[in-house]
């Protein structure tokens, strides 16, 4: 089971992707464009990804250079957040 990693409350991002309802690869695939258009150290926060993504999601981050900082959710949504690298 994938540990879930709360994001600091001082956490804030500098662009906001939602990709609620879209079937992967989509959401990966639109994360990694909407992070090539931000500079190195800005934040991204994902919103609308299933929990059951988490270990893709992470793995994803990891091998692409990028931080992984957490995720919380709020009224429903699970919200992302990653560190462009």
């Amino acid at each position: 089971m994938t540990e879930i990693l709360n994001t600091p409350d001082d956490v804030k991002p500098n662009s906001i992707l939602d990709v609620e309802g879209l079937k992967c690869p989509l959401p990966l695939l639109l994360t990694k464009k909407k992070l090539g258009k931000l500079s190195p150290g800005d934040i991204l926060q994902v919103t609308g990804l299933r929990t059951k993504f988490i270990s893709d999601f992470r793995g994803w981050c990891e091998r692409s250079g990028h931080i992984f900082f957490g995720e919380n959710e709020l009224h429903g949504k699970t919200m992302f957040y990653v560190k462009n690298g």
